[in-house]
């Protein structure tokens, strides 16, 4: 878990109106700074495309192309509706008409709990046996990270952090939370048919406060960590 993480910001610093309205959460934080990391998300992507002969890759959500540009292969897919990639639709759209099957999926989508289960969800159908998905921010530090709605002007996770819960409970599959680049998650199919572990209703209106408590479900692992599970498969 996090705990060891855990900091409280000095009473000076809160606000007195928000420290009313968010209680006894708004003064902990998850003290981990990003930058000293070394290992980002591209890292762990292109080690586990290195596992397979003419890897298959999709992405969902590439803003910028910033992810999509750095992963070299020839054959790779990217979803997003406004900016980047080279498939312009939702990824729900694309999934209902799709056909193909994958090596490596990274989601990175809208950040929001219910769209991003649905993305998992989905790309555990098409995502072949020994094959990887990688999703990213799933750790949020503040509850201002972590909002949902987002906040202007502020770093967001949202609240993803829930599919995390739910994929540490489902069955033929190895998952992780590595401690890099705002959480990335690390999931390997272990099983042909996967069923996902559905907690929608017990987690849909849970909050920051309610990660703190929760996060020890979760097995995080170091940036090393993770790319040396991802060898070693």
């Amino acid at each position: 878990m996090l705990k060891k993480y855990y900091k409280k910001v000095p009473e000076q610093k809160i606000h007195k109106e928000l420290k009313e309205k968010y209680a006894n959460f708004f003064d902990t934080i998850i003290h981990i700074d990003w930058n000293k990391i070394l290992f980002n998300r591209v890292s762990f992507i292109t080690a586990a495309t290195h596992k397979f002969n003419k890897c298959r890759y999709l992405e969902i959500g590439c803003d910028n192309n910033w992810c999509f540009s750095s992963i070299p292969l020839a054959s790779k897919i990217g979803i997003d509706p406004d900016k980047g990639g080279n498939v312009k639709d939702t990824s729900d759209n694309f999934f209902k008409n799709n056909k193909n099957k994958f090596d490596v999926i990274f989601i990175d989508g809208l950040h929001v709990y219910e769209q991003c289960r649905k993305d998992v969800i989905n790309s555990l159908k098409v995502l072949d046996k020994n094959g990887f998905i990688f999703l990213h921010d799933m750790t949020p530090r503040n509850w201002a990270e972590e909002n949902v709605p987002r906040l202007k002007g502020t770093l967001w996770t949202g609240d993803i952090w829930k599919v995390a819960i739910e994929l540490s409970k489902t069955k033929g599959i190895d998952f992780f939370v590595i401690n890099a680049d705002f959480g990335v998650g690390m999931l390997k199919k272990k099983e042909d048919n996967i069923v996902y572990y559905d907690e929608f209703e017990k987690l849909k209106d849970l909050k920051f406060k309610d990660f703190l408590n929760l996060n020890e479900n979760i097995n995080y692992i170091s940036a090393e960590e993770g790319i040396k599970k991802i060898e070693e498969y």
